[in-house]
Parts: structure tokens; sequence; C-alpha cells
């Protein structure tokens, strides 16, 4: 079973979605699990610094969701593994609840609903926006769900290879 990370900051704004999905599309990818917090924009007007992008997810089909579904890639939105506090750089209070284990922390259903979706549907991709995996929240993730669900024999990959 694989689960593969990738974050889209790697590549500049101007070719982002089209390196993504090429990096998702090489590494046969089905299915892209969204671990970011908001991935919405802050602002609704596009000329806004904050305004939608490509790589958000957006109401009425458009943006990230609507990119994948042209390449048959799903897309699943699981806020449950967003990093709630995005100003922890060192992730203290993320790693703390999934240590737990206790199911009153999000991160922790939400690690479940992953290892059910990497069953069901096959080779998945943890995305979030950082650049680099080593400084990111989804790598915590992969490992926390290799590590807490060992039957899945998950290998891990980060994106791009």
């Amino acid at each position: 079973m694989e689960l593969f990370t990738i974050g889209y900051g790697f590549w500049p704004p101007a070719n982002r979605v089209d390196e993504m999905l090429h990096s998702l599309k090489d590494a046969g990818v089905c299915m892209v699990i969204d671990t970011r917090h908001s991935p919405c924009a802050s602002q609704l007007d596009p000329a806004s610094h904050y305004g939608p992008r490509a790589w958000h997810l957006q109401p009425g089909g458009r943006g990230i969701q609507k990119a994948l579904h042209r390449h048959d890639i799903e897309y699943r939105w699981l806020v449950e593994l967003g990093n709630p506090q995005i100003n922890d750089k060192s992730f203290q209070v993320f790693r703390e609840q999934m240590k737990s284990a206790d199911e009153r922390w999000p991160v922790n259903r939400g690690l479940a609903l992953l290892a059910k979706l990497l069953k069901e549907t096959g080779p998945c991709a943890a995305l979030c926006a950082c650049a680099d995996w080593r400084k990111c929240h989804r790598t915590l993730i992969a490992d926390e769900t290799k590590s807490r669900f060992p039957k899945l024999k998950l290998e891990i990959t980060h994106l791009p290879a």
C-alpha cells in the first residue's frame, strides 16, 4: 500500500497546478487527501493577494478539485488532518493530540479515515501547501498512519521524488 505526500508550494505559482498534476499522475495516485486545515481562499476577490487560486478548494466546483477530476484523480478534504495550530512550527499540539490516540481529537478520527480510504482506494497522496515535506505536518500524518496501522504495510514516498 502506498501513501504519497505532496506540497504544492514546491512549484512556482505560474505552473503549480500543472506540475503537481504531472507528479501525481506519474506516481499513479488515485486520490488526493487534502490535509490543509483551511484550503479555501480567505478573500473572494481573485485580484486580491489572498483571493481564489487554482490550488484552493472553491465553491462551484472550481479550483483543485476540478483540476484533479479532469485527470481522473479523486479529491477528499479531511479537515480532521489539518494542523490546528498553524503558527506552531514544531507541531507540539498536533503531536500531543496524535500521541494520545484519543478520538475526541480530530486528528485521530482523521487518521482512521485515512487508513480506511487507503484500503478502499489505492495509492493516495496527502496534500499540503508546504514546499518541504521535512517541515510539514503531512509527514507526521504519513508516519503516524504507518505506525498506527501496521497491517497496511504502508510505503511512504514524498513527491516530487
